[in-house]
């Protein structure tokens, strides 16, 4: 398990670690705002293209050996992160670190849910689920460190060695052939896009990744436009928030392991997201309420990835539709992070930064929490 999840943390390196390094790269590359954040909703554009089949094609390749081929790619995609000197040439790089992050968060739920025994699949769902803050938020803490003593190429060259350290530590601790194996057939997949459960979870989790990624992966960025911190400075405060989402996840998992329903943990959470969006994004509010809304804001949204992973493990773990409905609900997690950024870029932009903003995501956190509630009964 903890070779698993170390390839998890790997992966959602890849998304912190680019939030830390974008004002570095807007300066390196001449990165408008706008750009920026297709920068860093690029890696998710693979999942959001074709999740739910990578998924369901993953099943027959093996979730064990496609974790492997994840990392794999992985490693060299941020070698060749290091080695570019232009805009496309970034832009691909990026792209290579999407296929290798959507293999490894595709393959590893589905060994991990078939493992777990049915009681304890809630919380190891959720367990799961911490993965994208603990990665995320390591990359955040250390990446502007790597920066500062070894440029973006030396820091991008490190995390390809850890990327590398983790693929040795999975081909060493977890068997290549495992339980989890389905053959991919057409009725696997037509069950997770026929199940009512997988479709709103996908749904309610592509709105949650939007509203996530926008307030948290462009916070260290905007601190620095804004409030003039530095780079170092903000890419501190940046891991810290993506830091407390890990906890939040793990206390989502608890409730739901004794027994708390869906409908309930998350519109808690979704309650928690909608008011304190509004002092993460207004400028004019000083620094320190900034970042204390933003601490607030991730802890309490890590109680929604929690519930979704569980649902969707309950209905499919150990079941032939298991690598599509995992692959269609991080379809839906793809198309948020990708799309989410740069909208609330241009509402900024168009209306200003601020209120506007952060109505749009209340929005957002309401669809996320009516989602909860038109949850199969069963499911809730």
């Amino acid at each position: 398990m903890a070779g698993l999840m170390g390839a998890g943390v790997v992966a959602a390196a890849q998304i912190g670690g680019a939030s830390a390094a974008l004002p570095v790269l807007q300066d390196e590359f001449g990165l408008s705002s706008t750009t920026a954040a297709w920068y860093l909703s690029t890696v998710s554009a693979l999942s959001a293209v074709a999740g739910a089949l990578l998924g369901w094609l993953g099943q027959s390749l093996g979730p064990a050996r496609q974790v492997r081929l994840g990392l794999v790619v992985i490693v060299l995609a941020d070698v060749a992160g290091a080695l570019v000197d232009s805009l496309p040439g970034l832009l691909a790089a990026r792209v290579g670190e999407g296929v290798g992050l959507v293999m490894v968060i595709l393959a590893a739920p589905g060994l991990l849910f078939t493992v777990a025994t049915p009681a304890h699949r809630r919380l190891v769902a959720g367990m799961w689920g911490a993965y994208m803050p603990v990665g995320a938020g390591l990359a955040a803490l250390l990446v502007p460190l790597a920066i500062h003593w070894v440029g973006w190429p030396g820091a991008s060259l490190l995390d390809a060695v850890v990327a590398a350290c983790v693929l040795g530590a999975v081909v060493r601790w977890v068997p290549a052939s495992g339980p989890a194996r389905w053959p991919g057939s057409l009725a696997g997949l037509l069950g997770a896009l026929r199940s009512p459960t997988v479709l709103v979870i996908t749904g309610c989790f592509g709105l949650y990744a939007a509203q996530y990624l926008a307030v948290v992966g462009l916070l260290p960025a905007s601190l620095v436009a804004d409030e003039g911190v530095s780079v170092a400075a903000a890419g501190l405060l940046g891991a810290v928030v993506f830091l407390v989402n890990a906890p939040a996840n793990l206390l989502g998992a608890y409730l739901l392991h004794r027994g708390a329903p869906l409908r309930w943990v998350i519109p808690t959470g979704c309650a928690g997201m909608a008011v304190t969006v509004w002092g993460v994004l207004d400028p004019g509010l000083p620094l320190g309420v900034r970042v204390a809304s933003a601490v607030a804001f991730s802890f309490i949204a890590g109680l929604v990835p929690a519930a979704l992973f569980a649902g969707v493990a309950v209905v499919s773990a150990g079941t032939g539709s298991a690598g599509a409905a995992i692959g269609l609900v991080t379809q839906g997690s793809g198309v948020g992070q990708l799309l989410g950024p740069p909208l609330v870029v241009a509402v900024g932009t168009g209306l200003g930064p601020g209120a506007a903003q952060s109505a749009l995501l209340v929005c957002l956190a309401g669809l996320v929490a009516l989602g909860a509630v038109l949850l199969p009964r069963g499911e809730r």
